[in-house]
């Protein structure tokens, strides 16, 4: 991104921050796609892809709350709208649909 002078301008650790919350999205969207190539057979050997992605998808959220501790800031507002439907995901895939 160019700043209104033409400089490049250096994404600030707010930006890194909400990169790190945003994240869990992600791996959220790939349990998901894990879970309908399981149920559609298009894949044969995914049998515990799904919960590694779901584990892993709390990285982002756990790194990015040691930011916050370490700087002794707030969380960003709405670091709450990613954690919460990682949270709801994984509560579908664990209790609705179950873990493989």
């Amino acid at each position: 991104m160019t700043g209104h002078d033409g400089t490049m301008a250096v994404p600030g650790p707010k930006s890194v921050e909400a990169n790190l919350w945003g994240s869990t999205l992600v791996f959220s969207f790939l349990c998901l796609l894990s879970r309908v190539g399981r149920a559609s057979q298009l894949f044969d050997r995914v049998d515990g892809i799904t919960v590694i992605l779901y584990v892993l998808g709390w990285v982002g959220p756990v790194l990015a709350l040691a930011l916050c501790a370490a700087r002794r800031r707030k969380p960003w507002n709405g670091a709450v709208v990613p954690v919460a439907v990682h949270a709801a995901s994984g509560l579908l895939y664990g209790v609705g649909i179950g873990w493989e």
